[in-house]
């Protein structure tokens, strides 16, 4: 019998691109994809200098956990976006500490996505230094 090892690079691009759905309290959010950070930079979620952190995580978890129809009814159009976030708080969020779980997942979803797909276009060479 033998055992395969996985390399760093490898366990982490496994994780990032074939994680299943979150449930969080009421809600279970969809993985992030290449799609669904489509519609977060195209509404510059994370762009946002306001240091609104509520709309942020709330963005993040409407283009996550909303059926795909009612996403694309309003993700082209920054003013309905915005709008549809808001509904999205007023009907799921009575207070802010709500948010807070869904902002620590926002946060790993984003290192988990952007370094799996990092080490896959980009994966690790040989460590430098002296070869002996």
């Amino acid at each position: 019998m033998t055992n395969e090892l996985q390399t760093d690079d490898e366990a982490l691009r496994e994780a990032g691109m074939t994680d299943g759905p979150k449930r969080i309290g009421k809600i279970t959010l969809r993985p992030m994809t290449a799609l669904s950070l489509s519609w977060l930079q195209r509404n510059r979620v994370f762009d946002d200098d306001t240091g609104d952190t509520m709309s942020k995580t709330a963005a993040f978890v409407f283009l996550h956990s909303e059926p795909k129809e009612k996403i694309r009814a309003v993700v082209n159009d920054r003013n309905d976006f915005i709008n549809a976030v808001d509904d999205w708080i007023e009907k799921n969020a009575r207070h802010h500490s709500e948010l807070e779980p869904y902002s620590e997942l926002m946060s790993a979803a984003m290192s988990q996505y952007l370094s799996a797909v990092s080490t896959s276009a980009n994966p690790s060479e040989e460590a430098p230094g002296p070869k002996n």
